[in-house]
């Protein structure tokens, strides 16, 4: 009788074309577009960037300069002290240096198109959607810079930044670059105040000595490998809600009241469920990671390791499958199943990176992740696509049978009695 319930859902799956199309075809879709859009960021290629910058200056460096010196030639400062504020001040220009050894320096001149633009032209270059950012230099900038380099006066300057939030990526490396640059000036401000030569906190790379050692070989894992097995952790759970949306059809029309008046055990059709989930949820990644290998060449350096994963995984759809169908039969209402399809799988999903690697960013949220059926499964899934021995994925693999035994027991706890069914 198990196996009858079992061949009735398998079959309401097939003679759903529409249903079946979207829990096949979407992820197979949905890892050609994700691999091909976000492949440079995930391989680690080089990414284009071409970045238009407009450098506005209100004022002359070149008078704050002369002025500078000569504000310090008659502070009273000794000789000596003059002779190389003024030879140091040539190298020590802010706009000068962020012009040729920043934006002119050999990783950006190619990157980072720089133009110097007119006080009046201003509104027309803000206006101009080509430009990737805007710099504004006020006026006394370079004269009030100079002075906290030697210790005159605590003057306050920044530089005024306009952003395209048109072109992201740019516009944020433009920003981190100046970033970069005002440490280095508030470093070489130090300096000069306590009278601490550059030299002294430079690192000597010549003197550094070493080698490099390959710790842990492990195979690299691309954009279309990495989202072959997102999208399929993710869109296997849809199985599960698909599973318990017909079964809670079936109790609209009274078949599994009709089991029950045949003096069929309710946990006979409670076990069809569950060994349903199982099945079609296995069957489902095969399908899934088959057509990855033969579009993508998602392959598996071990098969073993990658069936036994398949199988805890599929075993937690099977449970979900069987906790939806035995809730929705408690409150009598598909509810709760339309919920976790809409709300619930999307935020495990996001938690468990199906969408990106947000694990990386934090082990916090890594711990989350792997909490979560998908989370579990992925991360074991990508120590098999590396190459990590089988010992690598037991403990994800044992989460996965953990939360299925625990959620079917959840559900035979919530499952309808006789007489409950109505």
């Amino acid at each position: 009788m198990i196996w009858q319930i079992v061949k009735k859902i398998g079959l309401t799956l097939v003679r759903n074309p529409q249903q079946l199309l979207l829990l096949l075809g979407l992820p197979i879709i949905l890892i050609a577009i994700l691999g091909a859009a976000l492949g440079n960021v995930m391989n680690g290629e080089e990414v284009t960037i071409d970045a238009k910058v407009a450098i506005i200056e209100h004022g002359d460096e070149t008078e704050q300069v002369d002025r500078f010196i000569n504000d310090f030639e008659n502070s009273g400062a000794p000789s000596e002290r003059v002779e190389a504020v003024r030879a140091a001040t040539g190298e020590l220009a802010p706009i000068k240096l962020l012009k040729e050894s920043v934006f002119g320096s050999e990783g950006l001149k190619e990157l980072v198109q720089l133009e110097s633009v007119k006080p009046s032209e201003r509104e027309k270059i803000l206006n101009d959607d080509s430009y990737t950012a805007v710099i504004e230099i006020p006026e006394n900038f370079t004269y009030k810079t100079l002075q906290n380099f030697f210790g005159m006066e605590n003057a306050g300057t920044s530089l005024n930044v306009s952003r395209n939030e048109g072109k992201q990526l740019g516009s944020t490396i433009i920003l981190e670059v100046l970033q970069q640059f005002q440490e280095q000036l508030t470093l070489t401000s130090f300096v000069g105040e306590k009278g601490i030569s550059m030299e002294a906190i430079q690192v000597d790379t010549e003197a550094i000595s070493g080698e490099i050692t390959t710790i842990d070989q492990t195979q690299p894992v691309t954009a279309k490998n990495y989202y072959a097995i997102g999208m399929a952790v993710m869109n296997v759970l849809f199985l599960a809600s698909t599973i318990g949306s017909y079964a809670f059809l079936e109790k609209r029309l009274h078949v599994f009241d009709r089991i029950i008046l045949a003096n069929v055990s309710r946990w006979v059709y409670f076990s069809g469920v569950l060994i349903a989930g199982t099945v079609f949820g296995f069957l489902h990644l095969l399908i899934v990671f088959g057509v990855s290998w033969i579009l993508f060449g998602v392959a598996w350096p071990s098969i073993l390791a990658f069936l036994i994963v398949t199988f805890g995984l599929a075993i937690a759809v099977g449970g979900l499958s069987v906790l939806l169908t035995a809730i929705s039969y408690r409150i009598n209402s598909e509810l709760v199943t339309n919920f976790f399809q809409s709300i619930v799988i999307t935020i495990i999903a996001f938690l468990g990176g199906s969408f990106f690697p947000i694990g990386d960013t934090s082990k916090t949220i890594q711990f989350i992740g792997n909490l979560t059926p998908n989370g579990a499964g992925m991360t074991a899934y990508l120590s098999v696509l590396r190459g990590d021995p089988i010992s690598s994925i037991w403990e994800h693999v044992f989460f996965l049978c953990i939360f299925a035994v625990t959620i079917v027991v959840i559900a035979a706890l919530n499952f309808p009695k006789r007489g409950q069914t109505a």
